[in-house]
């Protein structure tokens, strides 16, 4: 697999490019080598991509806003398409400010829809309060179906489907509707962002069951690393293989002098 085959790379952020506030091995090789064809694909239903964008800033890690796709403000993206929405948001308050902006209405007494995302404010109250709406027939949107991402120390960090489960153990039957990875919403749109000519198009993350899953999905090809991988220990190993063995003889050169292509 060699990374200048491909169009266009859409790339995961937890587990892959950081871990925390940690930039994680390979990540600024892997912004920088790719460039204008790098798309940070992402379940995070926390931030904004203005937001992210300036988090990475702050730890080194150049990313525009317009090249980063995010499970929570792509529902709520969606759910300002549908008109006449009443929405309870249970979410960060980037993302309220992102509603607002969108001219969404945040109503929790009798809501239309609710939306899930990754709520660190989530509280028992909460949880009762969101049974008791959705059994009136509020309509659930479920930002992503994680449980967890890897956190810096090695634990894992709840993730949005720590929340529906929650949700679930009191209301098995409950019907709703995922936005995020392994879904196709998410992937649809990134790929509306590349330009019309990009055909080869590669995924990268760090979770079978959401980003493998849903490459396989969307028929694109994929590269695992992490801990659940079984090739690829990080980003960096990757692109030792990716880039570094298949380039050609300047290039390799120049990746071993320069420190910003170790990650």
């Amino acid at each position: 697999m060699r990374l200048d085959d491909y169009d266009a790379i859409l790339c995961d952020l937890d587990g892959c490019l950081i871990s925390g506030d940690r930039v994680l091995p390979g990540a600024r090789a892997l912004l920088a080598h790719a460039g204008e064809r790098l798309i940070i694909l992402s379940n995070n239903s926390t931030d904004t991509p203005a937001t992210l964008a300036a988090r990475l800033a702050g730890i080194g890690l150049d990313a525009p806003p317009s090249r980063i796709v995010l499970a929570g403000t792509a529902a709520l993206d969606l759910l300002a398409q549908e008109g006449d929405v009443r929405l309870c948001l249970y979410g960060s308050p980037a993302l309220g400010d992102h509603a607002r902006a969108l001219g969404l209405t945040l109503e929790r007494q009798t809501p239309s829809h609710v939306l899930l995302t990754r709520d660190e404010r989530f509280s028992y109250r909460d949880l009762q309060a969101c049974i008791g709406q959705l059994r009136r027939g509020a309509r659930l949107l479920v930002a992503n179906p994680d449980e967890s991402h890897p956190g810096p120390g090695g634990d894992p960090v709840p993730e949005t489907g720590s929340l529906l489960a929650a949700i679930r153990s009191v209301l098995p039957d409950l019907a709703y509707t995922v936005i995020g990875k392994p879904e196709p919403g998410l992937y649809r749109q990134a790929l509306a962002r590349l330009p019309h000519a990009a055909r080869r198009i590669l995924a990268i993350g760090d979770n079978p069951a959401t980003d493998g899953a849903g490459a396989r999905r969307m028929g694109l090809d994929c590269a695992l690393v992490g801990p659940r991988a079984e090739r690829y220990a990080d980003l960096e190993a990757f692109l030792e293989e990716a880039v570094i063995r298949t380039a050609p003889r300047g290039l390799l050169a120049a990746s071993q002098h320069d420190p910003r292509s170790l990650g």
